[in-house]
Protein backbone atom coordinates (compact mmCIF):
# COMPACT_ATOMS: atom_id res chain seq x y z
CA UNK A 1 0.00 0.00 0.00
CA UNK A 2 3.06 2.24 0.22
CA UNK A 3 5.17 1.16 -2.86
CA UNK A 4 6.92 4.89 -3.99
CA UNK A 5 5.90 7.01 -0.96
CA UNK A 6 8.13 8.92 1.18
CA UNK A 7 9.04 7.69 4.53
CA UNK A 8 6.77 9.98 6.32
CA UNK A 9 3.73 9.58 4.46
CA UNK A 10 4.38 5.35 4.53
CA UNK A 11 4.82 5.70 8.25
CA UNK A 12 1.20 7.97 8.52
CA UNK A 13 -0.27 5.04 5.59
CA UNK A 14 0.87 2.25 8.28
CA UNK A 15 -0.74 3.87 11.52
CA UNK A 16 -3.87 5.01 9.27
CA UNK A 17 -4.61 0.79 8.81
CA UNK A 18 -2.99 -0.21 12.37
CA UNK A 19 -5.51 2.72 13.32
CA UNK A 20 -8.79 1.19 11.44
CA UNK A 21 -7.72 -2.63 12.39
CA UNK A 22 -7.35 -1.66 16.15
CA UNK A 23 -10.30 0.56 16.79
CA UNK A 24 -12.99 -0.50 14.01
CA UNK A 25 -12.05 -4.06 13.57
CA UNK A 26 -11.09 -3.99 10.18
CA UNK A 27 -9.11 -6.92 8.74
CA UNK A 28 -6.07 -5.83 6.88
CA UNK A 29 -4.28 -8.26 4.03
CA UNK A 30 -1.29 -6.69 3.46
CA UNK A 31 0.91 -7.78 0.61
CA UNK A 32 4.45 -6.81 0.91
CA UNK A 33 8.26 -7.09 1.09
CA UNK A 34 8.69 -4.83 3.63
CA UNK A 35 9.54 -7.22 6.46
CA UNK A 36 9.97 -4.40 8.63
CA UNK A 37 6.53 -3.12 8.48
CA UNK A 38 5.04 -6.56 8.36
CA UNK A 39 7.35 -7.36 11.83
CA UNK A 40 6.11 -4.06 13.72
CA UNK A 41 2.41 -3.87 12.62
CA UNK A 42 0.86 -7.05 11.85
CA UNK A 43 -0.52 -9.55 14.28
CA UNK A 44 0.16 -12.68 11.71
CA UNK A 45 2.67 -13.10 9.14
CA UNK A 46 2.75 -15.35 6.41
CA UNK A 47 6.56 -16.07 4.30
CA UNK A 48 6.22 -17.92 1.44
CA UNK A 49 10.28 -18.60 0.28
CA UNK A 50 12.74 -21.82 0.78
CA UNK A 51 9.72 -22.74 3.57
CA UNK A 52 6.48 -21.46 3.95
CA UNK A 53 5.48 -19.85 7.94
CA UNK A 54 2.51 -18.88 8.76
CA UNK A 55 1.85 -18.14 12.58
CA UNK A 56 1.78 -14.85 14.94
CA UNK A 57 4.79 -11.94 15.13
CA UNK A 58 6.12 -13.76 18.00
CA UNK A 59 6.20 -16.95 16.54
CA UNK A 60 7.42 -15.54 13.62
CA UNK A 61 10.29 -14.15 15.63
CA UNK A 62 11.33 -17.71 16.94
CA UNK A 63 11.11 -19.40 13.20
CA UNK A 64 14.50 -19.64 11.38
CA UNK A 65 12.70 -17.22 8.56
CA UNK A 66 11.94 -14.71 11.10
CA UNK A 67 16.19 -15.48 13.11
CA UNK A 68 17.42 -14.53 9.58
CA UNK A 69 15.24 -11.32 9.32
CA UNK A 70 16.36 -10.24 13.28
CA UNK A 71 20.03 -10.96 12.22
CA UNK A 72 19.46 -8.74 8.83
CA UNK A 73 17.76 -5.95 10.61
CA UNK A 74 21.24 -6.15 13.45
CA UNK A 75 19.14 -7.78 16.25
CA UNK A 76 20.24 -11.26 17.75
CA UNK A 77 19.92 -14.34 15.39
Amino acid sequence: PVSGLDPKVTAEMYELIETLNREDGITVIMISHDLSAAVQYASHILHIGDRVFFGTKADYLKSPQGRLFAFREGGEA
